[in-house]
């Protein structure tokens, strides 16, 4: 069975997470206007890719419960069908 990978869902601006080794800061959260009128807060997380190390960036819906990470990779290597390898000797 897969284990969701999860970041905080109501981060204070400048808190940091890790999903595995992997440390994600949170940047910015900002109002937002969704498509049907409703407002909410997203929350803005950067990240360097697993692969090359480049920054990129991840936005969140701000929630009072976890969401989920679907993005571990800069653009350039994003592929979604290929897990994060975990370094030797990192805790899961």
């Amino acid at each position: 069975m897969k284990t969701r990978l999860t970041l905080p869902g109501r981060p204070a601006l400048g808190g940091i997470a890790f999903v595995q080794h992997q440390r994600f800061e949170c940047v910015e959260i900002r109002p937002h206007k969704t498509m049907d009128g409703r407002q909410m807060e997203l929350t803005r997380w950067q990240s360097h890719c697993a692969d090359c190390g480049a920054p990129f960036e991840l936005l969140t819906p701000r929630r009072n419960v976890a969401v989920r990470v679907d993005r571990r990779r800069c653009a350039e290597h994003r592929d979604p069908k290929r897990r994060v390898k975990i370094p030797a000797g990192a805790e899961a």
